[in-house]
């Protein structure tokens, strides 16, 4: 075991104050309250050791370990406190020093090491009670190696506990699984400060809010020192940076500080007996309600005029909804519900859209906490009440178990591919805890491997399914997989799930891909979404792109789609303290739009915005974009409203000219709500028959074919509009129609001689009532050419300034014919050019045109014609000289 390893079982390590977001450096504002630099006055036996400072002893810290003063070696001054390695650990304390808990303290140091391997060199911060008893410890990052100048480490700010009354400064010399028998390291500079502590609340209420309810924020502030004055600004910014309102608040105590009890040691405060309980002030700030949307809360601490500490957390406003009990989305909390209490997390949890939760639980039924198992089946029973179906994680098993597998652990498979009496005990008190509510259990949390190409996988889950039905109920056993493996086989695809990740970052179109997959009898399939980096990419990236990946997702058809990290501070949509990030309205937005929905499909819009329908309980629903801004103009349906990704709503009313609602589309998704679904699926539902015809002289049928898709008759006007130059009969037919009755409008199609080969915009305009009347348009293509016989062509400017046409006719005719055509180039102003296609069999045939002055063509638009020689087919191609110039530079 390496060092590091070591230390993080052996100390806890440093956190900042629940809730509060730390932007200014703390150590700059911090006032010194305590030094150690080992100078003379601190050894005023001269024995070489500091005064008052202590020795742990027993085994693994033998007391022939040499530890001095050195006066040859300093970061600061002429000294330095020197711990000699020599095959075991050393640890040095200085005397407890009294201390408050209304401040938050801050430790610096410097350290140097030369020629440890094995050993580090750390320092460490422990809080004692009034008993002098041990209750918290701190420690410094790991100094090994060899250091040829002096390494700093910090601590803090750490808010101690309550019931803290002295702190001790530990010199620790540690070493890993084996110890170095030379080496040194020394301690110098060690400072500890202390700082007010300052807390935004952080709940339920003070995060997600409803738009009528007023704003309250709320900051206590603590450690405030006689004789300083203290202000306090705050402010609430919008999801841009923007600030919207501000508040400026003197916090000087007016009043000094009642006395605490007596202390001692090198305190460079208040001497023995005058140490004063610092002020504690709490500011209430009131504002009126806020329109949806995410916003920023900061508060900046000044002394003297100058910023000392910043704390900044956030809260979102939006319209509180009822639970959908059946649903996608959910939430993998595999590192555990962060610091959110977890009656609030089920708050949350009901507003966000989800209906799936998972967390681990092994370890819970052996934590020192013995209330943490029934608090945990509370909050699991509050879940599934609301339609929230939680998932048990054993990703964490018990330290006695783990320990088994101490060398070359490669993943929780190991555990469960034992025979089941040896992990069956200590599974059975987490089934018999939670299974009345936890039907479904995952083995290994979302980066475990361990299970992808294992053999007789299916038997092994299917074993670990029958015990686990022991006690639990119809249980479902999932692990974890990638979407590039092959999914494995099962006999019982029902009572298995595949909590699906990738290695690489996946673009939303080959998640889609992934999911849409087919794979027979491999279990459910559950899409893992981790967010793009913080760190790497802007906010509206990472918003963009995650919305995406949820929309790709569900029309992939996954069965459940997961975010993950869902509390990283890199990643999270909620932070550690349950404040919500800028990823939580766009997750919310489209988790709660999309929940339970079914997806229908894409309309064909002007603006060839990306756009993708669901509908459920009579409302449609459809989340839009476009790379570049577009502008889209389509009749929905009466109440419609576009949400952008942070919640922000705006009514689109219909415009009374043209019978549509018109809204700006653009890179960011927009979710459009309160659509009619009748008129989508009637929309998405209508088609042509054939929808194309040959190129060909001579009349042709087809029809326009759908259902009426709204819950009861309809009766009116449906009409067609093709090419003006195309001769349509008939144009228009009366409709009536019973709920749910198909219905077919018969026409006849005459196409002219110019008709250009390809696919032409066609409409279809619905004039009906049903319940109320209903205009809409259907937008369609129609397709001239059966696709056996295609043109392409392609101009280009030559060097010596002349136009060169290439044309390419492709013959894919089955059964095959062979086929002549007589082609004919159209150019204004000019004679045709002609040229012939002698019997092309399958394959293709190049011809080259010639013209002069391509820069003067450049625009203009020409035509080729290709008929057929004793044949009806009619080929037309048009097109604009130079389109693909610039593109092919």
């Amino acid at each position: 075991m390496n060092v590091a390893a070591a230390l993080m079982m052996a100390l806890t390590t440093p956190g900042a104050a629940p809730g509060v977001l730390m932007m200014l450096d703390p150590f700059h504002g911090a006032v010194p309250v305590l030094e150690y630099s080992f100078e003379a006055n601190e050894d005023s036996d001269y024995d070489g050791f500091p005064d008052d400072w202590s020795r742990r002893k027993g085994p693994g810290f033998p007391s022939y370990i040499k530890s001095i003063i050195d006066r040859s070696v300093a970061a600061e001054g002429k000294a330095s406190l020197s711990i000699e390695a020599n095959g075991g650990g050393a640890a040095f304390y200085s005397p407890p020093t009294p201390i408050d808990a209304a401040h938050s303290w801050l430790l610096e140091a410097s350290l140097r090491t030369q020629k440890l391997r094995l050993d580090a060199a750390l320092v460490s911060v422990s809080f004692l009670d009034h008993r002098w008893q041990r209750i918290e410890r701190h420690v410094t990052r790991p100094v090994t190696g060899t250091h040829e100048g002096w390494v700093p480490v910090r601590l803090g700010p750490i808010s101690p506990p309550r019931e803290a009354h002295f702190v001790v400064i530990g010199c620790h010399l540690v070493p890993g699984s084996q110890s170095d028998l030379q080496g040194t390291a020394w301690f110098d500079g060690i400072r500890l400060k202390k700082l007010p502590q300052m807390e935004l609340m952080s709940n339920f209420h003070t995060h997600f809010r409803q738009r009528s309810a007023q704003i309250e924020v709320r900051s206590v502030v603590s450690g405030l020192d006689d004789g300083e004055s203290y202000h306090l600004k705050m402010q609430i910014l919008d999801v841009s940076g923007r600030t919207l309102s501000e508040t400026y608040r003197d916090l000087t105590p007016e009043e000094p500080a009642q006395a605490e009890g007596p202390g001692n040691g090198h305190w460079a405060g208040p001497t023995v007996g005058e140490l004063r309980k610092p002020h504690r002030i709490e500011v209430n700030w009131s504002l009126p309600p806020h329109d949806y949307g995410y916003y920023d809360v900061r508060a900046e601490l000044q002394r003297a005029g100058k910023p000392i500490l910043e704390a900044r957390t956030s809260f979102t406003v939006f319209d509180l909804g009822d639970a959908v009990h059946q649903g996608e989305f959910g939430w993998s909390l595999e590192g555990g519900p962060g610091e959110m209490p977890l009656r609030e997390l089920a708050d949350v949890a009901v507003q966000s859209g989800i209906n799936w939760l998972k967390l681990p639980l092994w370890q819970s039924v052996y934590d020192d906490d013995k209330e943490r198992p029934g608090q945990i089946a509370e909050f699991f029973d509050r879940l599934s009440i609301r339609g929230i179906t939680p998932v048990g994680m054993l990703n964490d098993p018990p330290p006695a178990l783990r320990g088994k597998f101490a060398r070359n652990w490669t993943g929780i498979s190991e555990i469960f591919t034992m025979p089941s009496k040896f992990w069956s005990p200590s599974l059975s008190p987490v089934l018999a805890r939670y299974a009345s509510t936890v039907r479904h259990w995952q083995l290994g949390g979302e980066s475990d491997d361990s299970f992808l190409g294992m053999a007789r996988l299916d038997e092994t889950l299917l074993t670990v399914k029958h015990e686990f039905d022991r006690i639990g109920r119809d249980t479902r056993i999932g692990v974890h997989w990638t979407w590039e493996t092959p999914p494995p086989q099962t006999t019982n695809p029902s009572a298995l799930f595949l909590s699906l990740g990738s290695r690489e970052e996946m673009t939303a179109d080959a998640l889609q891909s992934a999911a849409r997959s087919g794979r027979p009898r491999s279990g459910a399939r559950w899409a893992l979404l981790r967010p793009l980096a913080r760190s790497k990419h802007t906010d509206e990236e990472r918003a963009s792109d995650l919305v995406r990946k949820m929309v790709a997702a569900r029309i992939g058809g996954a069965d459940a789609i997961f975010a993950t990290d869902v509390f990283h501070p890199e990643y999270g949509i909620l932070n550690p303290s349950g404040a919500p990030t800028r990823l939580y309205l766009p997750w919310r937005t489209t988790a709660i739009a999309l929940q339970g929905a079914e997806y229908l499909g894409s309309f064909d819009m002007a603006g060839r915005s990306v756009n993708h329908v669901f509908v459920r309980g009579g409302e449609m629903m459809m989340v839009v974009w476009s790379e570049t801004p577009a502008e889209e103009s389509i009749y929905l349906g009466e109440h419609v409203v576009a949400n952008d990704i942070q919640g922000r709503q705006q009514l689109i009313p219909v415009d009374t000219k043209t019978g549509c609602q018109t809204f700006a589309v653009g890179p960011m998704p927009l979710t459009i709500r309160g659509g009619s679904e009748p008129v989508a699926r009637l929309r998405l539902g209508t088609r042509f028959e054939r929808g194309r015809v040959p190129s060909a002289y001579g009349e042709h049928r087809d029809a326009i074919v759908g259902t009426n898709t709204f819950p009861q008759g309809v009766n009116g006007q449906v009409t067609v509009m093709f090419p003006p130059e195309w001769e349509v009969e008939p144009k228009a037919w009366m409709l009536q129609a019973g709920a749910g009755e198909n219905f077919r409008l018969p026409m006849r199609i005459v196409l002219p001689p110019n008709a250009s080969l390809g696919k032409q915009p066609v409409s279809i305009d619905f004039d009906i009532v049903a319940d109320r009347q209903y205009k809409f348009r259907v937008t369609h293509t129609y397709e001239v050419g059966l696709g056996d016989i295609g043109v392409e062509v392609v101009d280009r400017r030559l060097p010596d300034g002349r136009l060169e046409i290439e044309q390419v006719i492709k013959n894919s005719t089955s059964p095959p014919e062979t086929l002549n055509f007589r082609c004919s180039l159209f150019v204004p102003q000019q004679r045709r050019q002609i040229l012939f296609v002698t019997k092309l069999s399958q394959g293709e045939d190049r011809k080259f045109y010639h013209l002069a002055n391509a820069d003067a063509l450049r625009g203009q638009e020409l035509w080729i014609r290709a008929e057929q020689v004793g044949g009806m087919r009619v080929l037309n191609y048009k097109w604009k000289v130079g389109e693909s110039w610039d593109a092919a530079k």
